[in-house]
């Protein structure tokens, strides 16, 4: 037991130890304002990036044993199942999306999945390949 925490608190040592050193590096640019809004907007990215990942997943999932039009995604079904002609998987939303797409039309294998996060408001999109931009008007 007295080396597993020496070897815990080794490991968070260590672990501030890169932290700070990499916080002094990154600090060199002149623009410290730009710093600040990337990272925001990755953490943004990051508020939904799992829901989307997530129903992706599902979707293909879905698609790995038929070639659906539409995938329902939804918190009331443990299982695949089909209900009104389409295959609706199970997919329960974090707490990071106010929104995420419910039925998902796929068109000749492509599909975008949007979800909007509930922090900031913004809509992000993910597509069949797993890359997730941010949705403007």
């Amino acid at each position: 037991m007295n080396k597993k925490l020496q070897a815990t608190g080794l490991a968070i040592l260590l672990a501030a130890t890169g932290a700070f050193g990499l916080a002094g590096c990154s600090s060199d640019s002149s623009d410290a304002g730009a710093s600040a809004d990337v990272a925001a907007e990755e953490q943004t990215t990051v508020d939904v990036a799992t829901d989307l990942e997530t129903a992706r997943q599902a979707v293909l999932d879905a698609l790995a044993d038929d070639d659906w039009a539409q995938v329902m995604l939804a918190s009331d079904v443990s299982a695949p199942t089909i209900k009104y002609g389409l295959m609706v998987m199970p997919f329960v939303a974090t707490d990071a999306a106010s929104r995420v797409t419910g039925t998902v039309t796929i068109d000749g294998g492509n599909f975008v999945i949007e979800a909007d996060s509930a922090a900031t408001g913004q809509t992000w999109q993910i597509d069949q390949d797993g890359t997730i931009t941010e949705v403007t008007e």
